[in-house]
């Protein structure tokens, strides 16, 4: 059976999680024992080799420089031999942030999304910016108004509209009219660092996190996107924060690939993480 190309283009911001959960799923599809694994080996495994060294030492990976673009292509299959080849584009997580800030797309970017038919936007809940009900808080004393006035600072977009503009972006520039729902590029949102939420949020679904974090982005894609074309996921890639100078012993003992895990758009928990891919080639 031919590969079929499905181009799953993983965008996110800085810290967010995107680089460990390259190294975790390489690492994953590499000792094909999941799902869903690999046919051949990459060419070039620069960008995830760092990553790959750090989480078999017990420690945190740094985080892409800000100029970086790199893309590492990967022929995978699943359990029944159906192929695809997986495209995973490392970049600084800043660049992001200049899209939306800039309103501009380089063309680099430009190639990623015009051949990209599924997107993986990674989004950490825990950080979050909660937006204050003016309606129900209590007037600040003076004291607070004060240091308010004097201290004057740029105004910026709430995570809501960052990142539905970004996601208005994209489909600008893939020329995805919205006149009526769409059902690509496939979306899934993966809600990372889930390990870091509440005990009480942890017990929600995915897709209620996102409703009640971001409920102005959960609108717009609902509204956009026909149901069964978008997912939202929980994910924890290495379920445990790792310091990036001291070895986490536990980690190095039991190896990296007996850490990490997603939740399901059903809100179960699943240790084979090549399962986010799921979402896209299903």
């Amino acid at each position: 059976m031919e590969a079929i190309n499905n181009t799953i283009l993983i965008i996110g911001g800085p810290n967010v999680g995107k680089t460990h959960f390259g190294g975790q799923l390489y690492g994953r599809l590499n000792a094909r024992t999941e799902c869903y694994k690999i046919t051949s080996p990459p060419e070039d495994l620069t960008i995830f080799q760092e990553v790959l060294d750090n989480l078999n030492d017990g420690k945190s990976s740094g985080h892409t420089h800000v100029t970086a673009h790199k893309t590492l292509e990967l022929e995978i299959e699943d359990a029944l031999g159906v192929k695809s080849v997986f495209s995973f584009p490392d970049y600084g997580g800043e660049q992001i942030r200049a899209i939306v800030n800039d309103r501009r797309i380089n063309k680099v970017w430009k190639e990623q999304i015009d051949k990209s038919n599924a997107w993986m936007l990674f989004i950490r809940p825990d950080e979050v910016k909660t937006i204050e009900d003016v309606a129900n808080r209590g007037l600040p004393d003076q004291e607070v108004l004060k240091a308010r006035n004097e201290k004057s600072e740029p105004m910026a977009l709430s995570d809501n509209a960052f990142y539905t503009e970004l996601l208005q972006i994209f489909l600008y520039v893939k020329k995805i009219a919205i006149r009526k729902k769409i059902a690509d590029p496939k979306l899934t949102i993966a809600l990372s660092c889930w390990d870091l939420l509440s005990g009480e949020d942890q017990k929600k679904s995915p897709e209620e996190v996102l409703k009640d974090k971001l409920p102005g982005l959960f609108s717009f894609i609902t509204a956009t996107w026909k149901e069964g074309a978008y997912h939202v996921i929980g994910l924890s890639s290495i379920e445990k924060t790792l310091s990036d100078k001291e070895s986490d012993q536990e980690f190095v003992n039991k190896g990296p690939e007996s850490f990490g895990y997603m939740i399901t758009t059903q809100g179960e928990k699943e240790t084979d993480l090549t399962q986010t891919i799921a979402t896209f080639i299903d």
